[in-house]
């Protein structure tokens, strides 16, 4: 994730100092010189930068302790406000949408086990970085595939892809298929499954580890698939469960993807997206983004909460597109964001070295592996 909130005068004034305030020492590679379309955020209108421009922008604003990051909009569609896609036809009625599975979900949720969940985040964060140039974030996305296809090895209705880019790294999406009569329609739940380190931009050997940034996110949306298949739970619609691919320089993956299913025409419903999950910077609660989004599902969303969850949930806004929602969102789907903390409280050491397991709290994170299984059982039945 790329977190804080962007001021405009900060932003300005960023933009006209990092040059002179910093070195490009650690930014290298040949794609760094790339001229990129590039969005920071700030209010304005995208602009043409160089890649490594871009990251250096990014590293200043963190280090002033505001926004950190950047939407890159090369070679994706321009849209319309508001999109066109988003038509009644796409959209559930969720203002007095009934909750249907609260006899499923008192079962379901008892299988949740936030030991599996530190396990994955142990495992993915033991790469050396899951950069989406490197060969380390390409083995770390067939490790995600294998997990996924492992779990369904006794499941004819469910399929696990790559979905390829133009860079090294693919994104992963499992599909568990709608068995009713809206199982053209879809509901998504996802996390990015790169990582970055904000002093070696560019660099395919930087160390990575992304702990919380995010493993955390992807070991949960493991987490909540394991338990939708170990219950034999059927869904009306269809289900998809994706890793992002490069999320961290500008949304890539997840624009790819959210690009194409609206090319296709595919009826996408609900999407939830999960990017640090278990560092409680604020304490017990889960805090849901108010930008980006779309303010009925995240209403339905803290419905959620305080029917299965129940623990305390509060509003922030990240002020820019800081994760992969902002991709659907822009291409006309409802989206929802919730977060581990609030922007004030977030997790300092994301994208350095020191993004370690050891200051993560797994039962923080078991609040959203409930609230992403509700999402998923209640959202997938008519």
């Amino acid at each position: 994730m790329k977190n804080c909130t962007v001021f405009a005068i900060l932003m300005f004034a960023l933009t006209n100092s990092f040059a002179r305030a910093h070195s490009l020492g650690s930014v290298s590679g040949p794609e760094m010189d790339e001229l990129r379309l590039i969005d920071r955020g700030d209010g304005s209108e995208p602009r043409m930068m160089k890649l490594k421009d871009a990251f250096q922008f990014s590293k200043t604003a963190h280090e002033a302790g505001r926004c950190a990051g950047f939407m890159d909009l090369t070679g994706q569609p321009r849209f319309t406000s508001p999109p066109p896609l988003e038509v009644e036809s796409f959209k559930l009625n969720l203002e007095d949408r009934p909750l249907t599975q609260g006899l499923y979900l008192d079962s379901s949720i008892a299988l949740l086990d936030a030991s599996r969940v530190s396990e994955t985040v142990k495992q993915l964060s033991s790469n050396r970085n899951r950069y989406y140039r490197s060969t380390y974030g390409v083995q770390a996305a067939n490790w995600i595939a294998d997990q996924f296809r492992g779990l369904a090895r006794n499941r004819n209705d469910v399929k696990v892809e790559l979905f390829t880019h133009s860079w090294e790294q693919p994104s992963v999406i499992a599909t568990i298929a709608g068995q009713g009569p809206h199982r053209n329609e879809i509901v998504v739940i996802g996390g990015h499954e790169d990582s970055i380190n904000q002093s070696a931009f560019g660099s395919r050997e930087m160390m990575a580890p992304g702990a919380d940034d995010n493993a955390s996110g992807v070991a949960t949306v493991l987490e909540i698939y394991r338990v939708i298949l170990q219950s034999g739970f059927k869904p009306d619609r269809t289900l998809m469960f994706m890793t992002y691919a490069a999320e961290e320089v500008g949304l890539l993956g997840s624009q790819d993807i959210a690009n194409r299913f609206r090319k296709e025409g595919k009826s996408v419903v609900a999407v939830m997206q999960l990017d640090m999950t278990t560092f409680p910077g604020s304490g017990n609660q889960i805090v849901f983004m108010t930008d980006n989004v779309s303010p009925e599902l995240t209403k339905f969303s803290q419905k959620l909460m305080d029917t299965y969850v129940r623990i305390r949930w509060s509003t922030d806004r990240c002020g820019y597109a800081c994760s992969d929602h902002a991709s659907w969102n822009r291409a006309g789907y409802p989206a929802v964001m919730p977060f581990e903390s609030t922007m004030s409280n977030y997790n300092k050491d994301i994208h350095t070295t020191r993004d370690l397991i050891g200051k993560l709290d797994f039962n923080h994170g078991l609040s959203f592996m409930k609230l992403g299984l509700a999402f998923m059982s209640e959202l997938s039945m008519n």
